[in-house]
C-alpha cells in the first residue's frame, strides 16, 4: 500500500475516500469551496487519509454511525447524528466507523480555500491567529454552521442554484466561524464607525446601477461591495436591508425581466438569451426562468 502524504490537496483528497459519491461540485464555477457528498459503507476498519491545508467541515447528510479518529497516535470517538458537525485538522488521520442507524450512511465534506478565511477575517479585523480553534474538537453542535452545509449540498445538486448564491452564503459561513471559533475572534478595539446612513441609499444605488450594466458578467459579492465601498461581512446585509432583497435575488429578478423582454422582442435563441443575460447554461436559465414565470423560456415567447 503506497504511503499517505502529510499533505494533499482538496481535488486529489477524493481519492482517499471510501463511499460513493453522490453530488460533487468540483464541476461547477464555484469560488473559494469545493464540496462532495458520498455515500459510505456500512462498517470501514480503516481509512487512512493525509491532511489539508484548505478549512474541512464534515456533517452526516443521512443516517448516524459511531466515528472514531487516529490524530497524533490518540484515538478518539463519538456518536454522530445529523446535524453534528467535525473538523479535520491539516494533519494525517486514520478513521473507522459503523453505522448505528437502518437508514443510508451519508457524509458532506465541505472545503473552504485558507485564502477566503484570511480575507473574511481581514475585514473583521481580527486580532491574533486566524485559525480556528476546533482542532481538538472531535464533534460540535451549531445549527447554522449544519444549515448553512445543508444549503450549500443542496445548491451543489441544484443546476439552478447560482455561483453569487453561493458566494454569499460561504462568505457568511467563513464570517460565522471566525466570530464564533476564532482564536483571534476580539476585534481591535471598538467597531469602526458606521457609514452615515444617509450615505447608503446613494451607495446602495450605486450598486444596482452597476448590476444593470453588467448583468451578463460574472458577479461576485466582493466586487459588488467593492462598489458600495463596504465589505463583503457587512455589504449582503445591507443591501437586504435597502433593498428588500439579497444580492442574489435581486440579480436573478433583473435577469429574469431582461430574458422575458429579449423573448418578446427578439429572434434569439434560450441559449443566446441565456448567455446575454448572464446565466451559466441554457439549461440554468431554463430552470430559473420557469421558477420565476411559471412557463419554460419557448412556451413564454409562444404564448406572447
Amino acid at each position: 500500500m503506497a504511503r499517505i502524504p502529510k499533505l494533499t490537496t482538496t481535488l486529489a483528497y477524493d481519492r482517499y475516500m471510501a463511499g460513493q459519491k453522490l453530488v460533487s461540485s468540483v464541476e461547477r464555477p464555484w469560488r473559494h469551496l469545493v464540496l462532495r457528498s458520498y455515500l459510505e459503507p456500512v462498517e470501514q476498519e480503516l481509512l487512512e487519509a493525509p491532511g489539508l491545508q484548505d478549512l474541512t467541515l464534515m456533517t452526516l447528510g443521512s443516517g448516524a454511525e459511531h466515528l472514531e479518529r487516529n490524530l497524533n497516535g490518540r484515538w478518539e470517538s463519538a456518536e454522530l447524528r445529523v446535524g453534528d458537525v467535525w473538523f479535520v485538522p491539516p494533519a494525517p488521520i486514520s478513521w473507522r466507523w459503523r453505522s448505528t442507524s437502518d437508514e443510508p450512511l451519508s457524509t458532506v465534506h465541505l472545503h473552504i480555500e485558507r485564502g477566503l478565511i484570511d480575507s473574511v477575517a481581514d475585514q473583521m479585523e481580527l486580532d491574533g491567529s486566524r485559525e480556528l480553534s476546533l482542532g481538538d474538537a472531535m464533534q460540535f453542535k451549531d445549527p447554522l454552521v449544519a444549515a448553512m452545509i445543508d444549503a450549500l449540498h443542496r445548491a451543489a445538486a441544484d443546476p439552478a442554484d447560482s455561483r453569487l448564491y453561493v458566494d454569499a452564503l460561504v462568505h457568511a459561513l467563513a464570517a460565522h466561524l471566525l466570530q464564533h471559533y476564532s482564536r483571534g475572534r476580539q476585534a481591535r478595539g471598538a467597531m469602526p464607525a458606521q457609514r452615515p446612513d444617509r450615505l447608503v441609499p446613494r451607495r446602495i444605488r450605486r450598486v444596482t446601477d452597476y448590476i444593470r450594466a453588467n448583468l451578463a458578467a460574472d458577479l461576485a459579492i466582493s466586487e459588488l461591495a467593492a462598489q458600495a465601498g463596504l465589505s463583503s461581512f457587512h455589504f449582503a446585509r445591507v443591501f437586504r436591508r435597502e433593498t428588500g432583497e439579497t444580492p442574489h435575488q435581486f440579480v436573478t429578478r433583473l435577469r429574469l425581466e431582461q430574458a422575458a423582454r429579449l423573448l418578446r422582442a427578439t429572434r434569439q435563441t434560450v441559449l443566446q438569451i441565456a448567455i446575454a443575460v448572464g446565466f451559466e447554461s441554457a439549461s440554468h436559465f431554463s430552470v430559473q426562468f420557469k421558477r420565476g414565470y411559471g412557463v419554460t423560456p419557448l412556451a413564454y415567447r409562444l404564448r406572447g
